[in-house]
């Protein structure tokens, strides 16, 4: 008898992992892996990771170094290929630009950029920016990636010609420094600077205020067309979730120490990989500009900022098409 009833449930457990049932109700057995890069992209998964959101299927979520994400969308095998991903805008636009395999959900960060001087410089304002700027040596932390090619865009916005830029470590950022009037530099390496008294520095300016009201679509959400058409639902629920998600960073509530360990326990080694944000907290949380804006919002300032990327360095992004963006129906 007892060998009948093992044999019974031995063959239920068999026809519920057939239909990916799960204990919990969590699961319907279908994987969705989820990356983003660590760093201010990764705070806009952390809600979900704190809580493992699934959404009723097996999501899995990948906290990877940035240099690699070019490679989570890129295999010839598309079920190695990431469901979901978070990576910059202007990488978005070049290896997934034509919205065939891939389509825009939203922005999730709109900026982490601050200009720094020393403690006693005056602020710098939308009316005085190009002024004040014009013909000084600004020190940029990492030239030729984004927060360079963004400040150059934000030059050529405001038609300043003559700012010297340099690249520089941010580790040597200090306003002790005179061969600088300012620096670029990014979070969390600007609050961390402004924050000690010896450095003399504080920060004067915002790239993205200056750039306009809400900033840029810095790191964006693209999710494979298949997963989108197969799915709908889930993308439904997982754009909700990514609302909320911006919300929860700055409850009174939530904690860094919350914040950092969600994204710790999802790094491929949590033991063994330090932190981009070591010292995480609530004003770099802040000053990351963390909020999710659905691609019918955000379409136009997408393209916009795209075609300003290509006007100062043509071989850092690419416009992109209609396609590009997924916009539901009911929205």
């Amino acid at each position: 008898m007892k060998k009948f009833f093992a044999t019974l449930l031995c063959a239920a457990l068999a026809a519920a992992a057939a239909l990916g049932v799960s204990a919990c109700g969590k699961s319907n057995g279908t994987a969705v892996n989820v990356y983003a890069p660590d760093g201010a992209p990764a705070l806009a998964l952390a809600e979900l990771m704190y809580e493992e959101n699934s959404f009723g299927e097996d999501v899995s979520y990948h906290i990877v170094d940035a240099g690699t994400l070019a490679s989570r969308v890129t295999s010839q095998k598309a079920e190695e290929n990431a469901d979901l991903i978070v990576m910059p805008v202007n990488m978005a636009s070049k290896v997934l630009g034509s919205g065939s395999d891939y389509k825009m959900l939203g922005a999730v960060t709109h900026g982490n950029l601050y200009i720094l001087a020393n403690k006693d410089a005056e602020k710098l304002t939308a009316a005085n920016f190009a002024a004040q700027i014009a013909g000084k040596k600004v020190g940029v932390v990492n030239l030729s990636e984004f927060p360079g090619v963004m400040f150059k865009t934000l030059l050529s916005d405001y038609g300043v010609t003559t700012a010297e830029l340099s690249g520089v470590n941010a580790q040597g950022v200090t306003g002790t420094d005179k061969n600088y009037d300012y620096f670029v530099v990014p979070e969390p390496a600007a609050s961390n600077k402004a924050g000690v008294a010896a450095n003399e520095l504080a920060v004067v300016g915002s790239v993205q205020e200056l750039y306009g009201e809400g900033g840029y679509p810095q790191a964006v959400l693209m999710a494979k067309a298949s997963l989108i058409a197969d799915k709908p639902q889930f993308v439904s629920s997982f754009m909700a979730a990514m609302v909320s998600a911006g919300e929860w960073l700055l409850k009174d509530d939530i904690t860094a120490d919350m914040i950092l360990g969600a994204i710790k326990k999802h790094y491929p080694d949590p033991d063994n990989t330090t932190p981009q944000f070591p010292n995480l907290s609530k004003a770099i949380v802040t000053g990351c500009a963390v909020r999710f804006e659905a691609s019918k919002s955000c379409k136009q300032a997408v393209k916009e900022l795209l075609q300003k990327f290509k006007g100062v360095n043509a071989g850092f992004a690419a416009e992109v098409g209609d396609s590009f963006f997924y916009i539901p129906d009911e929205q």
